[in-house]
């Protein structure tokens, strides 16, 4: 991974993003661009009024001066970008986004109702990105990612996607455990399951990194995947995006936008 986007909009969790994204691209040797983009007509335009009152030129200017702080603290090289759009923020860092590897956005969760309900912008941005996206939660201190814990449900993402996984984790020299959680109580035939699954996951995996496999119980996926990470001290977390259907967007849990709200560590998605 050799070109990294980073949005920003000098808020906390916005800053956050950029000193982990600072520190990955300097592991990666990677080249990092910071990306403000202004909205005209959304919603979001309201919000930005105070910014507003400035003009590309001189938020590009802010932007430059984060730019030569970032290099000469990490070593790496750092462009900038100021876009105005009348598209949505999550829309516009999408598009630009294809041109990348990678893109790195500090969250805050979810600030509000209206958030809660409808997703965060960091979420939003999960389901239109063409690369991977990597989110930094704002109270998150950026470490190495060594080790790499990725959900995977057959029933709901039958394809094994795992190639942009691949490539980020050799890309660290990072583990991967698949991770597959049960609905349902352990029982004889339950754990025959799990073994079957591990067996099937483990033949389909990739051998120039390491690869683990581990089953769990829980009627909360989201909760006993957070709950896991955290008591196991994985650095990151790996979701596979796929798109869903009317019947699971109303009637099955909604794995990455619960988490990507409430996680306490890095949360990697990915979609092919």
């Amino acid at each position: 991974m050799k070109k990294i986007l980073c949005p920003v909009d000098f808020s906390n969790a916005s800053k956050n993003g950029v000193d982990f994204a600072g520190n990955l691209a300097a592991q990666l040797m990677a080249h990092l661009t910071l990306v403000y983009v202004r909205p005209t007509i959304w919603p979001e335009a309201v919000q930005l009024a105070e910014e507003a009152a400035q003009s590309t030129e001189e938020i590009t200017e802010d932007l430059k001066l984060l730019s030569d702080q970032l290099e000469k603290e990490f070593g790496i090289t750092c462009g900038v970008q100021a876009v105005p759009t009348t598209d949505t923020i999550e829309t516009s860092i999408s598009r630009i986004g294809a041109d990348f590897d990678l893109i790195v956005t500090g969250t805050n969760g979810a600030d509000d109702f209206f958030q809660l309900v409808f997703g965060s912008h960091s979420y939003n941005v999960i389901l239109h990105a063409m690369c991977p996206v990597l989110l930094i939660p704002d109270n998150c201190s950026y470490k190495p990612i060594k080790e790499i814990a990725y959900a995977f449900d057959p029933h709901t993402n039958p394809i094994f996607l795992v190639e942009q996984l691949r490539t980020f984790a050799a890309s660290l020299g990072a583990s991967v455990k698949v991770l597959h959680v049960l609905e349902g109580e352990k029982s004889e035939a339950n754990d025959k399951k799990m073994e079957h699954l591990s067996q099937v996951v483990m033949a389909r995996t990739y051998k120039d990194i390491p690869w683990s496999f581990e089953g769990l119980y829980g009627d909360d996926v989201a909760w006993t995947l957070e709950h896991f990470t955290v008591s196991h001290k994985i650095d990151a977390l790996a979701l596979s995006y796929h798109h869903r259907t009317l019947m699971d967007m109303l009637f099955r849990q909604n794995v990455i936008k619960r988490i990507s709200m409430t996680a306490q560590f890095p949360v990697f998605t990915f979609w092919r």
